[in-house]
């Protein structure tokens, strides 16, 4: 129980801190307005998050469900897709499918069970657009969708087990960083994307990560 707690309470850490620095940029845009010649209004003018924008982006998790005694029956990684599009400058809706498998024997003489699990949901985010930190933005929202199982066994016995396909809400903080700001054309359209997930509902919950590459399409 500490552990959970101990995770909660450094999340609304790092979420206050955000809004602290967003607060200094939201004061440095209405000088912008008032004075449009000032270097903050230059300064503002390239944004990798902005309303419009669309962004498709491909990922990998940093956990399994369930960690087997055979390396070669289990998925290294969760894998999966994501797209965004950007309804302000800093609220943008999506959609995710994250996809994870494993094997299990579940005793002696029942044969092989391969687990599968589809992920989809609906994404929700908020983007913070940091000026200062340039090529580094934050962001948090929250996935809801539901956890699709699939169970097969090779002899075709029944799963009588306790894990089921049931709805799926998982709050996230996470940071997209631009190596390729100060480049223009193709490169300077991805983006790498890290989160740090808490499933809070059901058998698949857990604090979990992923990482991946988006790109920019609009």
């Amino acid at each position: 129980m500490k552990k959970p707690v101990s995770l909660m309470i450094v999340m609304f850490v790092l979420v206050l801190s955000v809004f602290a620095l967003n607060r200094d940029d939201i004061e440095e845009e209405k000088i912008a307005v008032r004075f449009p010649s000032s270097p903050v209004s230059d300064i503002n003018q390239a944004k990798n998050f902005s309303k419009g924008s669309m962004y498709v982006t491909g990922q990998i998790g940093f956990h399994s469900y369930v960690a087997t005694d055979d390396p070669f029956n289990t998925m290294p990684f969760p894998v999966g897709c994501s797209y965004e599009v950007a309804l302000t400058d800093n609220i943008g809706i999506g959609g995710t499918v994250m996809f994870d498998r494993w094997c299990d024997y579940l005793g002696m003489f029942g044969g092989k069970y391969t687990f599968r699990v589809f992920k989809p949901s609906l994404d929700i985010i908020y983007h913070f657009n940091l000026k200062k930190m340039k090529g580094l933005g934050f962001l948090a929202g929250a996935n809801l969708g539901y956890s699709l199982l699939s169970v097969s066994n090779e002899l075709g016995n029944d799963y009588t087990g306790e894990l089921k396909s049931e709805p799926h809400i998982a709050p996230f903080l996470g940071l997209h960083i631009n190596f390729w700001e100060n480049h223009s054309g193709f490169f300077n359209r991805f983006l790498v994307i890290l989160k740090a997930h808490w499933s809070v509902t059901g058998d698949f919950s857990r604090l979990s990560g992923s990482a991946g590459i988006a790109y920019k399409i609009k």
